[in-house]
């Protein structure tokens, strides 16, 4: 395994601090807060999460500071409102991850009769190809701020390949725990880049409750775990991006996957962010969530307007949308109704058109999680919860090539003579129309 050639340093070293503007963590629930420095995820009192809490005031005059033709193309270019301090272990990761395209979707938008859509194309991210490199990039980070080598997750998938390319880079170990029955693609592509994979029997709900425990007895920092509360700062990173690319106007509607919640419930941090710092009024944006109908306890608690989600086991060809008791689940359904948005949900076979329909109309391959946004996206046009020139943007979050073995595709084709009356006939075959022939 890789060991750094020196150590990362600690937070008590002397160092570069970045512009980061962040001043503690507070807790969701009960609002203890706690310092930022202190190595914690969880609340001890109540139990809940952490989130990072920020000066605003002084993060306006910050970005206001340096011009934004000066700023990295990169996550770190909104670094005010991130809460990484050291620039020693932000210049280590994360300098291709995000700053992903927002593509005007014409062609799709002409199917579902809007004028308006776009695809945040997080399939393009670096390294690993998925929204994750977003947020594994704040776990490496604060990881080496911990002084730490080493890093484990527990992923269904796109998760254990970001945090393998991502620990790479900075020179940590990565271990990578997938629960059973999940993409074998991406739990190889872990391995060719160097992290040891360790599939356990269970659900993802299963495996993350012993991840819990293993971290406890081994002293392990886990991404996505007992470094939550900056693995989930960067997935607001994403809301930035969409509304500086639209020129500083925030759309009218977000669509977006979810699973663990942590992508939707900081799409609204992250839009309330700019308009507390008076970037883009962000108010109206609403929020909608799309799950497969084999995992879907947010949309579902969302459309029964109920307050608590129940949690479900998944069945689902969706493996990256698979958690069915997600931990923030609760921060969603408080996003999505504050923000008047909704929850929608879709079945396998629904989701796999969603896939075709997107590679067709857009040329964009993703994975069952885009997918299941489409999908949804298309429920919601057709039930009118879209005006026709309404701004949307539908976030795709990881890309297809990872779960290709995953999709129900055409048959391969036979093989053919290599002649022109064999290829003339395999043409007719694969339903193409015949055209006139030049004299």
């Amino acid at each position: 395994m890789r060991r750094p050639s020196t150590p990362p340093s600690s937070p008590s070293g002397s160092r570069k601090r970045t512009r980061s503007c962040a001043t503690g963590l507070v807790c969701h629930r009960c609002e203890r807060n706690f310092p930022l420095e202190q190595a914690i995820f969880a609340c001890p009192d109540c139990g809940k999460g952490l989130d990072v809490a920020y000066d605003y005031e002084l993060a306006a005059r910050h970005f206001a500071e340096v011009p934004r033709a000066e700023r990295p193309l990169n996550i770190w270019r909104f670094e005010e409102l991130l809460p990484i301090v050291g620039t020693s272990a932000q210049a280590l990761v994360g300098s291709y991850a995000g700053y992903t395209p927002l593509i005007a979707a014409d062609r799709l938008g002409a199917e579902l009769g809007l004028s308006n859509l776009y695809l945040k194309d997080d399939s393009t991210s670096r390294p690993s190809l998925s929204y994750k490199d977003r947020v594994v990039s704040m776990s490496v980070a604060r990881l080496l701020e911990l002084g730490k080598d080493e890093i484990g997750c527990v992923s269904t998938g796109n998760v254990g390949t970001a945090v393998a390319s991502l620990a790479a880079k900075a020179g940590v170990d990565a271990y990578v725990f997938y629960p059973s029955h999940l993409e074998a693609m991406k739990a190889r592509a872990c391995r060719a880049l160097g992290a040891e994979v360790c599939q356990v029997e269970g659900n993802y709900d299963e495996v993350n409750r012993r991840c819990r425990d293993l971290a406890a007895a081994t002293g392990m920092e886990f991404a996505n775990i007992t470094l939550r509360p900056f693995y989930a700062e960067g997935a607001k990173t994403a809301a930035f991006e969409i509304v500086e690319q639209l020129d500083w106007q925030s759309p009218d509607h977000i669509v977006t996957p979810a699973a663990g919640g942590t992508l939707s419930s900081r799409l609204h941090k992250g839009l309330g962010e700019l308009q507390l710092l008076g970037l883009a009024e962000t108010s109206a944006t609403r929020i909608h969530i799309a799950q497969p109908s084999g995992c879907n306890p947010i949309a579902s608690a969302i459309l029964a307007e109920e307050a608590e989600i129940h949690a479900v086991t998944p069945e689902t060809a969706a493996h990256s949308l698979a958690i069915g008791a997600p931990g923030d689940g609760y921060l969603v359904i408080d996003a999505v109704r504050k923000r008047g948005g909704t929850g929608g949900f879709a079945s396998d076979p629904e989701i796999f058109a969603g896939i075709d329909l997107l590679a067709s109309t857009e040329g964009l391959l993703t994975e069952p999680a885009g997918g299941t946004t489409i999908a949804v996206l298309e429920k919601l046009a057709a039930a009118g919860r879209f005006a026709p020139d309404d701004t949307v943007v539908a976030v795709i979050t990881g890309n297809g090539l990872k779960t290709l073995d995953e999709h129900p595709a055409k048959p391969w084709p036979d093989k053919v003579d290599c002649e022109l009356d064999a290829m003339l006939a395999a043409l007719e075959e694969l339903g193409r129309k015949p055209s006139p022939v030049a004299a």
